[in-house]
């Protein structure tokens, strides 16, 4: 799910309003009023749009991100930070959608307002969006009680300091690929990394990464506008059987290793997988590349093979080894 911001437009807004949430979640439903219009409206309000350019949800900040209980404890004199609120279209709630919406919605909000700092204010027994926002770098900070349709209701503050820059990912492009060259072909030449003994040519690193089958997805990372490497899942093996296992690839330029890229591109890559119904992801590993294989060892992955001596390379033989993780 690759998405795209823009600010909010009525038809967006009408749409917005007769979005109706489950039962445990239905705080989050608007009325359909012309006065949830307006306020969608007021300038501080984003339409969320998918690839095929329908609405799937919308972001907030300023004050309209704002609860007023949090006011009440001057949760808001805390100044730096940018309050965010996000809602999702609730068709897709429930779909390990959440971490994809979040990130990307960060990466905009970021570039759009030159911040790096982030408040939101959650329920407290919202406990699966709590999740997504801890598992993407949110900390726990204040509990206070705020009014819900007459009632008292616990809310807990997170707060995001993104110390190190942010990362977005765009899927990959024909304008990309020249760039994408240069980096694969720096492993082929130089490291045993890729078991490739020649550059690739044009041709060959575009059917390499720019996937026939929409299920495999092939992204470069960004920061800001300067690629720095590229992440993607392709098909572990072609026989139907194994449709539901993917193989996870990443490459960065030699600059940006070890700044911690990889794991935010794997990070980002696992959720895609979730997303487009994968059950398990295989990282194949020269047994040289020790950075790669501690990299998918810390991230869950589990060695389930060794290959020995299967590939030869600057006159040595090479082994590789398979690394599984269940999503």
């Amino acid at each position: 799910m690759l998405l795209s911001y823009h600010p909010m437009k009525i038809a967006d807004a009408e749409k917005i309003v007769t979005w109706k949430y489950e039962e445990e979640y239905a705080m989050y439903s608007f009325s359909e009023s012309n006065e949830d219009i307006q306020e969608l409206m007021n300038g501080e309000y984003f339409s969320v749009l998918d690839e095929m350019e329908r609405i799937v949800g919308f972001i907030c900040c300023g004050e309209s991100a704002r609860v007023p209980g949090g006011t009440s404890i001057g949760l808001y004199q805390e100044e730096g930070y940018l309050d965010i609120g996000l809602g999702l279209d609730p068709d897709l709630t429930g779909q390990k959608k959440g971490s994809v919406f979040l990130k990307q919605s960060l990466a905009f909000l970021q570039n759009q307002f030159n911040n790096s700092w982030f408040r939101l204010v959650v329920a407290t027994f919202n406990e699966r969006a709590i999740k997504v926002y801890e598992r993407t770098g949110f900390k726990r900070d204040k509990e206070f009680y705020s009014k819900v349709n007459g009632e008292d209701m616990l809310f807990i503050s997170m707060k995001l300091e993104m110390g190190t820059p942010f990362y977005s990912f765009e899927e990959i492009t024909e304008q990309d690929l020249t760039e994408v060259r240069e980096i694969y072909n720096y492993y082929v030449s130089n490291t045993t990394i890729s078991f490739h003994t020649e550059e690739l040519t044009l041709e060959e690193i575009k059917a390499s990464v720019m996937n026939i089958n929409p299920r495999f997805k092939s992204f470069v990372i960004k920061e800001e506008d300067e690629i720095q490497g590229y992440v993607l899942i392709t098909q572990y093996k072609s026989k139907q059987a194994y449709d539901f296992s993917g193989e996870v690839t990443i490459y960065l330029k030699p600059d940006f290793v070890g700044k911690g890229i990889g794991a935010t591109a794997l990070r980002f890559i696992e959720d895609v997988a979730r997303e487009q119904g994968f059950y398990t992801l295989i990282a194949t590993v020269c047994m040289e590349n020790t950075r790669s294989k501690s990299l998918f060892e810390k991230h869950g992955y589990e060695q389930c093979a060794m290959f020995k001596g299967v590939g030869y390379k600057f006159d040595r033989r090479l082994d590789i080894g398979s690394f599984q993780k269940v999503l």
